[in-house]
């Protein structure tokens, strides 16, 4: 049941006049907003994307070589929400024995370019609880949905591609 909690009144400017009381949960929707979204049209509303960054993403261009740019775009279909970890569509982590079969590259040349990765602060590989390695993607370059969570930030919040915009102290987003 929605919650009719009155929390401002509209008042009509010349005459002092209560027009209108918002409650908790109501919204404005201003003209500007109505007229965008009356003159765009929403594709593929249900299908899945992927947030990328222009300025950290033309840096890495310049530092990557061509199987490790493959790589990474191979990496975004199986970005998770919030954590930025690399799943199956199962839930289980993306093993570098089906990355190296998806790609038909060996075993050792997936090992080698997810170690560049690495060392270029693209991603992290981490042990998880039931000794499972996962692979997880920095925000800063690449990131599904809107929000992180708080692990993924602290995991890369000094890397390199964090730097690139310059942030104000106390921006959340640093």
């Amino acid at each position: 049941m929605a919650n009719n909690k009155p929390v401002m009144d509209i008042v009509v400017r010349g005459t002092g006049e209560i027009s209108s009381t918002l409650n908790e949960g109501d919204r404005i929707v201003r003209k500007k907003s109505v007229e965008y979204l009356q003159d765009t049209i929403e594709i593929l509303p249900d299908a899945p994307y992927i947030k990328t960054f222009i300025k950290p993403l033309s840096k890495l261009s310049e530092i990557t070589t061509g199987p490790e740019m493959l790589m990474v775009y191979y990496f975004m279909q199986y970005l998770s929400y919030d954590s930025g970890i690399l799943s199956l569509p199962n839930g289980r982590y993306l093993t570098r024995s089906h990355i190296a079969a998806e790609l038909e590259q060996s075993e050792r040349q997936v090992d080698r370019t997810i170690e560049s990765l690495k060392e270029k602060e693209v991603l992290k590989k981490v042990l998880g609880a039931r000794r499972e390695v996962s692979i997880i993607v920095n925000p800063w370059l690449f990131m599904r949905g809107k929000r992180i969570n708080k692990t993924l930030h602290a995991m890369f919040k000094n890397s390199r591609w964090a730097k690139v915009y310059s942030i104000k102290r106390g921006d959340p987003g640093g």
